[in-house]
């Protein structure tokens, strides 16, 4: 389920309640993203947390965190299905992941999204986070835009 969540789109409305909430099951990991293939090896084996969120057995989002070198954690695969974007599924989780990376001794967060996705832009803004920096690539219609957080 892993797979077909991060499958769905993340551009577009930030709520679509057109989509249908039980996903079907993926045949295999989306491409280009290995780590989601094996999420104990890619999160839980180096020390970092990934989590779920599954009201009523439906998975509905996700996200993970795993420390980087520099005692900070780096944010990954945060998804909300668009059926139940803007309900605080969003905020709770990374606050869970914030809370949880905190815990574990790590003392800032990052993350990236890109310009195309502007509702997640402002999402992290307004959770507190500021924009680091940001990377265009030739091919690219779009600028990856990265962002950390103290964590306390």
């Amino acid at each position: 389920m892993l797979w077909a969540l991060n499958a769905l789109p993340n551009i577009g409305d930030t709520a679509d309640p057109g989509v249908p909430i039980p996903l079907p099951p993926a045949a295999e990991p989306p491409a280009g993203f290995p780590d989601l293939a094996d999420v104990t090896r890619s999160f839980l084996a180096v020390g970092g947390e990934f989590l779920v969120v599954e009201p009523d057995g439906h998975l509905v989002a996700m996200g993970g965190y795993r420390p980087d070198t520099g005692g900070g954690a780096e944010i990954l695969r945060v998804r909300v299905h668009p059926a139940t974007r803007r309900r605080g599924i969003g905020r709770a989780l990374m606050t869970g992941l914030e809370q949880r990376a905190a815990g574990s001794g790590l003392r800032t967060a990052r993350l990236d999204t890109a310009t195309n996705q502007p509702a997640a832009m402002a999402f992290y803004q307004d959770l507190g986070y500021r924009e680091t920096g940001r990377e265009r690539q030739p091919g690219w219609t779009w600028t990856l835009v990265y962002y950390t957080k103290p964590l306390t």
